[in-house]
């Protein structure tokens, strides 16, 4: 990594916020100290031993996976986790298969539903959450962030779209899959592990931030808007999509953002099987500081 890299502009330490440096397989902050780089991939978490520690099988996976199990990741992921004791976890990837190949669903089998299936199939792809967000993305922006990005299928879009584009996700091997879905297209891409309850971004960087069905998983949503409204550029928009829209518009004015679009009811579905099929009625806001 280079110091003079775009993305040193728009990233920060998530433990203080001040300016990060190149340290090889590390960054680094002058007053937190080390964060470890992974296929290419800042870990930019508070406490990134913990993270290690946490997930360091699914890590290890991941790298192999990925054909980046090179001696010199394995050595920082034991280095790491070797601070901290934590029982081992696995990664929060919530795909189905054709999600993260990038495949056409399956076809549910025919019957009684058949028809109602359809149309709800032919309104998610003309009117879901995806035809949404597309009409809400600029056509041309500098700097998006898409925060959850989870197997990368909204990471095609904005990659289309942005001149450069940070996929971001607090698992590794979502990153890496989105980054690898996204590379093919216009935008710079890099891809960076975070916490979406603590945005490592710097202040008016951003110009589109997306987070697409992330803030009902959070535990602290208040702090995802938070550290999101303070990373918005002058005129910048965070769009956010959510099944389950608790408190979504109070949560944005208290940071002072104010709602530019809104959408409900938006469908969602998800084919896990031929025979299950999930359904949800989405929420959508895109969202800008207030003048």
């Amino acid at each position: 990594m280079k110091n003079d890299a775009w993305w040193f502009d728009v990233l920060v330490c998530p433990a203080c916020g001040g300016a990060l440096s190149d340290g090889g397989a590390l960054v680094r902050c002058d007053a937190c100290g080390p964060f470890p780089v992974l296929a290419g991939v800042p870990v930019l978490v508070a406490d990134p031993y913990g993270w290690c520690a946490r997930f360091r099988e699914s890590i290890l996976a991941t790298l192999a996976e990925f054909d980046a199990a090179d001696a010199q990741s394995v050595e920082v992921v034991r280095a790491f986790a070797g601070e901290r004791n934590a029982a081992p976890e696995l990664f929060g990837d919530d795909w189905t298969e054709h999600e993260l190949r990038g495949e056409a669903a399956p076809t549910p089998v025919k019957g009684v539903a058949s028809k109602t299936l359809k149309t709800l199939f032919a309104q998610a792809e003309a009117a879901g959450p995806g035809a949404w967000l597309s009409s809400q993305v600029p056509s041309r922006a500098q700097v998006m962030v898409e925060v959850g990005c989870g197997a990368g299928e909204r990471s095609e879009l904005l990659a289309k779209r942005a001149e450069k584009l940070v996929v971001a996700d607090l698992s590794l091997r979502a990153v890496l899959t989105a980054r690898k879905r996204a590379a093919p297209f216009r935008a710079e891409v890099f891809g960076v592990v975070m916490d979406a309850q603590n945005l490592p971004l710097a202040p008016k960087s951003v110009d589109v931030l997306m987070a697409e069905h992330v803030v009902d998983l959070l535990d602290a949503p208040a702090e995802f808007f938070e550290s999101a409204a303070a990373a918005l550029a002058k005129k910048g928009r965070l769009l956010v999509t959510t099944p389950e829209p608790i408190q979504l518009e109070e949560l944005a004015a208290a940071v002072k953002l104010k709602v530019i679009a809104e959408a409900d009811g938006l469908p969602w579905l998800r084919v896990n099987s031929e025979r299950f099929v999930e359904v949800y009625l989405v929420r959508a806001l895109s969202l800008a500081a207030r003048a």
